[in-house]
């Protein structure tokens, strides 16, 4: 989890392995989180180049009066080259 202003960012990492709970014929498997213990959150650490570059973007001031500025940062990250892709959870 991140938290982030204009003055900087928090990462919080909540690690986790996956533990198999049972497999079916088809391949399927069915797995829960077995949680580690999480370290001191981290002001400034280091974002993996795609979450670096929504954060960089969502403090970009655009002039730009759009219903789904959301959209838009996805619009931008793609021009740069990264591979977005948003589940259903983000349909409107």
């Amino acid at each position: 989890m991140l938290l982030t202003t204009r003055a900087g960012d928090v990462l919080h990492q909540f690690p986790y392995t996956e533990r198999l709970l049972s497999r079916s014929p088809d391949g399927w498997a069915s797995v829960a989180p077995d949680w580690r213990p999480a370290p001191a959150p981290q002001p400034g650490g280091a974002l993996v180049p795609p979450v670096q570059a929504a954060v960089n973007y969502s403090f970009t001031p655009i002039e730009l009066d759009h219903p789904d500025p959301f959209g838009v940062t996805v619009v931008l990250m793609e021009e740069d080259g990264y591979r977005v892709r948003l589940s259903e959870a983000f349909d409107r």
